[in-house]
């Protein structure tokens, strides 16, 4: 990695590591004041807006990302393009909002997207400015944007739930968020950015952004697809359990995977408009993924009964072996985690389409029929499907970057070893623990400190490439105060 890859990360870590301590904090404040079912509605809310959110995006920020040769008439289109998408979905949202609602025989889920819709209305003022701080790898003045806005929505939801809004605090938290973020935007956004939208010139933008926002809702619909199918199977407040349990899993991604990613993009962009390759690249940052993802994923389903009665309270007990299923069958998942990034960032947007045409399908069966079995079942799915990805993206990848299988995952191997060996050592001191009765918070202590000497012993023995990585980070922090 170079020195602006690494410098990004840091930088992207210590975004998502901030607002971590801030969502832990407000999630177990939340946990408390609002109920599985309350949850559960604006849960499905959620979902719904998540699938129109990725038409709304249109691909836009990848698009303006991934631009070989980006001028002030492209952004003016891609400006003008977000508009008139975003508001439209917004618009969309809004008139839906009541058949949505009627669907599922619940009031309550009009008025949640009645408020969701607002952040459509919004949201493409900030989109477009946001992208070009990526594509620049401005992650210092990301670290800014994303703090703030992450605090003020979980202010924003805690202060209304416990004044007694119910599900609503969590439906007006992100819109007040998105608010201060444009704000800020405004203030902080690049010159270049400061422009009149435009619908002239939009041909290139459409074109890009067809392809990936299909892929996108494909992806998306697919991934919130078991939200739909456990209200209308089980009921809401099965639907919060189930988007509990999936929430703690969520943590690693958004704190860990989503800070690696949002670099990803912009970092293999930037390698391939150089005309470098990225087999090295991508190899070595899966082999750096897995080693962190696998270890984590053990310790979520060995531990998940004592984390979630820690973080969230005996009333979500029931989500513990969901979560514990879900934490296995997210394992292969991180294989082929870079996949999509890499594909969007070398334009090959139609490749990540024909792979979600394939697998989407696949997904949604095993869902609908693991619904007529137990919640349980429906977390089992998740791990033969991400099987199913893991071949899929491993063969396009394979033609993409013109590297056969063993050289872009045989560097991965070794984090199998150093994971088998920090899971094995979770095991043996959880065991100990409870056979002796201790607490729960300091059993997930000492597993947590277990886990920590074993895994670094590991990427010792092993030689892992994630061992220079720490060692370049400990000399850069030893370095700052002589500078």
């Amino acid at each position: 990695m170079s020195l602006t890859v690494r410098g990004a990360l840091l930088w992207s870590f210590a975004e998502r590591y901030t607002s971590l301590a801030v969502t832990v904090v407000s999630t177990m404040l939340l946990s408390r004041l609002l109920t599985p079912a309350q949850v559960g509605v604006f849960s499905l809310c959620a979902a719904v807006t998540a699938v129109a959110g990725t038409l709304r995006d249109f691909g836009i920020s990848e698009y303006l990302i991934q631009e070989r040769e980006l001028n002030r008439s492209k952004l003016r289109a891609a400006f003008g393009v977000a508009i008139m998408i975003g508001w439209g979905i917004g618009a969309c949202v809004f008139l839906g909002r009541s058949l949505v609602a009627t669907y599922f025989n619940e009031p309550g889920v009009a008025q949640v997207l009645t408020v969701l819709a607002l952040n459509f209305l919004i949201l493409p003022f900030a989109s477009p400015a946001f992208a070009l701080l990526n594509r620049e790898m401005a992650f210092r003045k990301i670290f800014v944007l994303q703090t703030v806005s992450n605090t003020v929505q979980s202010v924003a939801a805690v202060g209304l739930a416990y004044t007694g809004h119910g599900f609503m605090s969590l439906a007006w938290a992100p819109v007040i968020s998105m608010m201060v973020q444009t704000l800020m935007l405004l203030y902080m956004r690049p010159s270049e950015s400061m422009i009149l939208p435009s619908l002239h010139g939009t041909s290139q933008v459409l074109k890009y952004g067809s392809v990936f926002v299909s892929t996108r809702v494909i992806e998306t619909l697919t991934r919130n697809a078991h939200e739909f199918v456990i209200a209308k199977q089980f009921g809401f407040a099965s639907v919060g359990l189930f988007s509990r349990a999936f929430g703690l899993l969520e943590l690693f991604y958004n704190n860990v995977a989503a800070a690696v990613l949002r670099v990803a993009t912009p970092a293999f962009a930037n390698e391939h408009r150089a005309g470098q390759s990225l087999a090295g690249t991508f190899a070595r940052g899966t082999a750096i993924f897995t080693v962190v993802a696998w270890p984590f994923f053990g310790f979520v389903a060995l531990m998940a009964g004592e984390i979630i009665a820690l973080l969230f309270g005996p009333q979500w007990s029931a989500a513990a072996p969901i979560c514990s299923i879900l934490a296995l069958a997210m394992m292969p998942s991180y294989l082929y985690a870079l996949g999509p990034n890499l594909l969007a960032a070398t334009g090959n947007v139609k490749t990540r389409l024909r792979i979600s045409l394939l697998y989407s399908p696949v997904h949604l069966t095993g869902i609908v029929l693991a619904s007529f079995i137990s919640l349980k079942a429906v977390a089992a799915v998740w791990g033969v499907n991400h099987l199913i990805l893991l071949f899929l993206y491993g063969r396009q990848l394979r033609r993409v970057l013109a590297a056969d299988l063993r050289s872009l995952f045989g560097p991965s191997l070794p984090s199998a070893v150093v994971a088998a060996a920090c899971i094995a050592s979770q095991v043996m001191v959880a065991e100990a623990c409870r056979a002796a009765g201790f607490a729960g918070i300091a059993t997930l202590a000492l597993v947590v400190l277990g886990a920590a000497i074993s895994w670094l012993i590991g990427l010792r023995l092993t030689a892992h490439p994630a061992l220079n990585e720490i060692g370049r980070l400990t000399q850069r922090f030893r370095q700052k105060p002589a500078q």
